[in-house]
């Protein structure tokens, strides 16, 4: 009975110290999504001309360590706008010099390239409060609770470049029916990458290190009414104008 006692007296302890005095979680890294302005999904990133940028540089479910640069790099982007408020917005650009595309979606597309976007919309700090959304680096796979009706995507690719640009309608789901993003809102996330080669998956890469269910080691999303600037010499527009879809 003790041992019990001092098992969930614990467990509270561990939760009063991941709670901010309102409740909202407080996790050690955070992104500041601002507002984006007249999204289009066309993989032209002219409407985040200043975003801050999230590097993957974290190992997460596999790999001993980083793979090389040339072998994979990953970057994204994160944003809102309070006159969309059930769908957040991602512009990721990742370098990978092999694609692998075996697997049919929800058949272990894990072991495929692919984009993991992940959500604790709750703040839960459990499993079974999180959510998955998967993109596969194919341009066509959904997987996970990605669907047509809860997510608007396009993959633009050239050579060993995949360029995500993606809004995910959240409040669409069971889970996060009741999301609104707004303010100063923060909920828990993870991005990362799954870099597979030879038939299976070599690396998880993405922005905080731990595991992909491990709603611990998520990072803060705070959204902010602060929006973003466009690029007003389109030069983003230019550089991507070469590039197709798959």
């Amino acid at each position: 009975m003790r041992s019990r006692w001092l098992g969930t007296a614990m467990a509270a302890l561990v939760a009063g110290l991941l709670m901010a005095p309102d409740g909202s979680a407080q996790r050690d890294l955070v992104y500041e999504a601002r507002q984006v302005s007249n999204l289009k999904i066309d993989g032209v990133f002219n409407e985040w001309f200043d975003a801050d940028v999230i590097v993957f540089d974290q190992l997460k479910d596999v790999g001993a360590e980083l793979p090389d640069a040339d072998d994979f790099t990953g970057t994204a982007m994160i944003g809102w706008n309070e006159n969309d408020p059930g769908r957040v917005y991602f512009a990721v650009d990742i370098t990978d010099d092999e694609l692998q595309d075996i697997h049919p979606p929800g058949d272990a597309w894990w072991e495929d390239d692919s984009m993991e976007f992940m959500f604790d919309v709750e703040n839960s700090m459990v499993r079974g409060g999180l959510q998955q959304f998967t993109l596969g680096a194919n341009g066509k796979d959904m997987s996970a609770e990605a669907t047509m009706d809860n997510t608007e995507w396009i993959l633009v690719n050239d050579g060993d470049r995949y360029i995500y640009e993606v809004a995910i309608h959240i409040a669409q789901t069971a889970v996060g029916a009741d999301f609104h993003a707004e303010d100063g809102l923060l909920v828990g996330h993870a991005i990362h990458a799954n870099e597979c080669e030879g038939g299976s998956r070599t690396h998880q890469i993405g922005w905080t290190p731990g595991g992909a269910w491990d709603a611990l080691a998520y990072g803060d999303l705070v959204f902010s009414e602060e929006a973003l600037g466009v690029d007003p010499r389109a030069k983003l527009a230019t550089t991507w104008a070469a590039m197709k879809r798959p």
